[in-house]
């Protein structure tokens, strides 16, 4: 089955571009666009959830299993001649698991299951959301539901069992396609939420959530998104701190109908930590815990988690708060990085102005109120890191030439404070496997909460991912390319659904260029991604006006096209 992230060839992840078009053609920035109005036929009543996932599984467990019983047999005669078939497994369901709303521990609490007690009078939590139709203007169905319920909380499309309604057209009198999007804006959540969307036809659905949490008193003040992702077997999640003053909280789910056994490894700024507590935790199909990261890591100023299953796959994040003394600090929510490997590239890194920061800075016990860089080498062997820096007029140097040196089980972290004021991308590269984050912060003046957030590495963008923006915010997308040259297509969704028209961002390699969500049209609440030519990578980043909150999201991953499966046929 083709993984989430992976990179292919989409046919329908051409959005408002001629039906009969070569899939390489892309339409200009000049483009009519395309305001059609959304179809008024939908699937209607509930839906149908875990069919395809579950006959996806079982028909890769079966040629899975084929494969392997006779992978080493070698062809010969006339079977040799003739290219091994290729099984194409119906796609599954889109599922987005969306964390919780920060909320503050009651004291007195355990390690595990702490209890939770409101965070402020003015916080506010919510979940936005995005599918796209089909060719025809047919919505997939799709809802949001709090974690282990049965009633959605919202709807965008509803579908029953039998076939799928007939669209009145797949191409307008112009030979554009009639496609348009489901929009869900602001749905108020207190919980864990699961986003939800069928596929379409034989791909899977094109579809996107996030969650925004958003107070400006109390003990948790600040800004903190995060993107609703599908359940994995092994992530790291990297910028957690258990000092004085600081709150880590791991919380892990699991979504699947399969018990699933955890094991946490442990990483910190003097090597691995061994906490007794840490492995074989057994969450429950539908249940969810959460762990408060002191008990088992006390003290740590940088700390990495990395997450093991076994059995059901599990969602997992850290809420990262901070006060300092009365004041508060930020609160984040901390998402998975990109999987383990010799080069990570880290995009949103938004740096504050100099005058402001040292202003704060300046204050007992705001040292981490600077931006930095936080990588953790898992393996036994040392590494040797060179960090690279990318802005809007290409490569900005560090100091000692952005070389450190890492050790082996370590957290390693580089300071970022001599970058001017900026939006940059950063790329690190080593010599064994690493994972990275890298830490921003945002405040107004001296004396004035401060809030925090962490841009972790993201993967490479494809085509049909999608950037959704909740309201309040002042969103902005980044996007850089270490090296060459790439185009991004953004296809702007207004608040109706409506695709506008399609515009072409282009990235010269070594630099890193920023498209504020204003400037993509009027009511614009999500854009749809393509990316094309090298390597390019992306994320969101979220100001609000006169207030110190800052979060950063690395861009999702999209949807694969129509997954398969080798099946090699012998005895």
């Amino acid at each position: 089955m083709t993984e989430p992230g992976a990179h292919h060839h989409d046919p329908a992840s051409a959005v408002n571009r001629p039906a009969t078009a070569d899939a390489a053609d892309v339409t200009g920035a000049g483009s009519a666009p395309a305001t059609r109005p959304r179809s008024r036929r939908r699937r209607p009543d509930a839906l149908r959830r875990g069919t395809g996932i579950g006959a996806s599984v079982i028909l890769l467990g079966a040629c899975g299993a084929l494969v392997v019983g006779i992978s080493g047999l070698e062809l010969t005669g006339a079977a040799a001649q003739f290219p091994i078939p290729v099984a194409e497994v119906p796609a599954g369901e889109y599922t987005g698991i969306c964390p919780g709303p920060p909320r503050l521990i009651a004291s007195g609490t355990a390690l595990t299951d702490p209890e939770f007690s409101p965070e402020s009078e003015t916080a506010s939590s919510a979940v936005s959301a995005l599918v796209l139709s089909s060719l025809g203007s047919v919505l997939p169905g799709s809802d949001l539901t709090a974690l282990g319920a049965r009633d959605p909380l919202a709807t965008i499309a509803s579908s029953e069992s039998g076939e799928d309604p007939v669209p009145e057209s797949v191409t307008d009198e112009d030979g554009l396609t009639n496609r348009t999007a489901g929009v869900l804006a602001d749905q108020p959540v207190d919980e864990m939420s699961v986003f939800s969307a069928q596929p379409v036809g034989n791909l899977p659905a094109t579809a996107g959530a996030v969650i925004s949490y958003r107070a400006t008193d109390g003990d948790l003040g600040g800004l903190a998104l995060a993107h609703c992702t599908p359940p994995r077997s092994d992530f790291w999640i990297v910028g957690a701190s258990t000092t004085v003053g600081a709150t880590a909280v791991l919380t892990l789910s699991n979504p699947s109908g399969t018990p699933a056994t955890v094991d946490l490894e442990l990483y910190g700024a003097a090597g691995p930590i061994e906490a007794g507590g840490s492995r074989g935790l057994l969450i429950a199909p539908g249940a969810t815990e959460s762990i408060v990261l002191a008990g088992l890591a006390t003290n740590q100023d940088q700390l990495a988690v990395r997450v093991l299953s076994d059995g059901g796959r599990v969602t997992g994040h850290i809420q990262q708060s901070l006060l300092r003394e009365l004041t508060p600090g930020g609160v984040e929510l901390l998402q998975p990085a990109a999987p383990a490997a010799s080069t990570q590239v880290i995009s949103g890194v938004r740096v504050q102005d100099e005058d402001i920061t040292d202003e704060i800075t300046d204050q007992d016990g705001y040292e981490t109120a600077t931006p930095g860089l936080q990588v953790v080498v898992p393996g036994s062997t040392d590494a040797v890191v060179n960090v690279r820096v990318y802005g809007a007029s290409g490569e900005v140097e560090l100091p000692d030439g952005g070389v450190a040196t890492a050790a082996a089980g370590t957290v390693t972290s580089v300071a970022l404070d001599s970058l001017p004021a900026g939006d940059y991308t950063i790329e690190v590269t080593a010599d064994v496997l690493i994972s990275a984050t890298a830490r921003v912060s945002r405040g107004t003046e001296a004396e004035e909460p401060v809030d925090f957030g962490f841009a972790p590495s993201g993967t490479r963008l494809g085509s049909t991912q999608v950037a959704v923006f909740p309201a309040g915010s002042r969103a902005a997308l980044t996007f850089g390319a270490p090296t060459g040259r790439s185009e991004v297509q953004l296809t702007p969704v207004d608040e109706d659904g409506i695709l506008l028209e399609e515009q072409t961002v282009s990235i010269a390699g070594g630099t890193t260029v920023t498209v504020a969500a204003a400037d993509l049209g009027d009511d614009v609440v999500a854009v749809l991604i393509a990316a094309s030519g090298d390597p390019v990578y992306g994320a969101q980043v979220h100001q609000i006006d006169s207030e110190p909150g800052i979060s950063v999201t690395p861009l999702p991953p999209g949807s694969g096209g129509q997954p398969n499966v080798a099946v090699n046929l012998g005895y």
